[in-house]
């Protein structure tokens, strides 16, 4: 099935679309679910889905064609780290098509932090932070050996900053820009700021991961995005 078929089926919400990319403002799980085969059948190749999220990574996994064959492994663990991913270190020296990428969800974290959780978040938040760490496989698609263990070094130094922050400009480039801004809201509301009009310019370095306001900001100058310019 075609991006251009999935938008269609998915006509009880407006979307924008240019060239090969589909946005779609909301998902919904009672409507999505009737789809499933079909997204499975186009995007689940090569996936070992995670239980009881699979249609949520399929959603995701729709906005990449670029990962449509490669070996991606959902797991979920008690890691102590909300949502990772990685390159399966045993798969290192293949070629970057032919690696197995992780995305790892924890399943156990206590007291505020436990909102992070991907089961305490709406549905249409979680396809968005999937995507988020989906986008961080898109990018390690085009990273040599060394230049991942770059990275993997660059995660204990401020250059985490910048490396967050330009997965969230991939995840908005592949459409999912919608979900991840209602995940930042979820977040925020619940362990930070809820004010979604804030200002970037205040927030622009306070961490790795973009405020709503910066996500907004974002969304609202990107011509995909065109149907959707303002806050609803």
């Amino acid at each position: 099935m075609t991006k251009n078929i999935w938008a269609f089926l998915f006509c009880w919400c407006s979307i924008a679309q240019s060239a090969d990319i589909a946005v779609t403002r909301k998902y919904i799980e009672s409507e999505a679910r009737s789809h499933y085969d079909e997204l499975l059948s186009e995007y689940g190749n090569n996936k070992q889905l995670p239980k009881g999220f699979e249609l949520q990574a399929l959603l995701a996994l729709s906005h990449y064609p670029e990962l449509k064959s490669v070996n991606i492994r959902f797991l979920i663990d008690d890691v102590r780290i909300p949502l990772s991913s990685r390159p399966l270190w045993t798969s290192l020296f293949r070629s970057a098509k032919e690696r197995t990428y992780l995305v790892v969800i924890d399943n156990s974290l206590d007291g505020p932090r436990s909102v992070l959780l991907l089961k305490n978040q709406p549905f249409n938040a979680q396809v968005g932070i999937i995507g988020h760490e989906l986008a961080h496989t898109l990018y390690y698609l085009d990273r040599s050996f060394l230049e991942i263990l770059t990275d993997a070094l660059c995660q204990f130094s401020n250059c985490r900053i910048n490396f967050e922050r330009n997965t969230d400009r991939r995840l908005i480039e592949q459409g999912l820009g919608w979900q991840r801004y209602d995940h930042a809201v979820f977040v925020h509301e619940h362990i930070g700021s809820s004010d979604r009009t804030e200002t970037s310019s205040n927030r622009e370095r306070r961490g790795p991961y973009m405020s709503p306001a910066e996500l907004l900001d974002k969304i609202e100058n990107n011509e995909i995005y065109k149907s959707y310019s303002r806050l609803q």
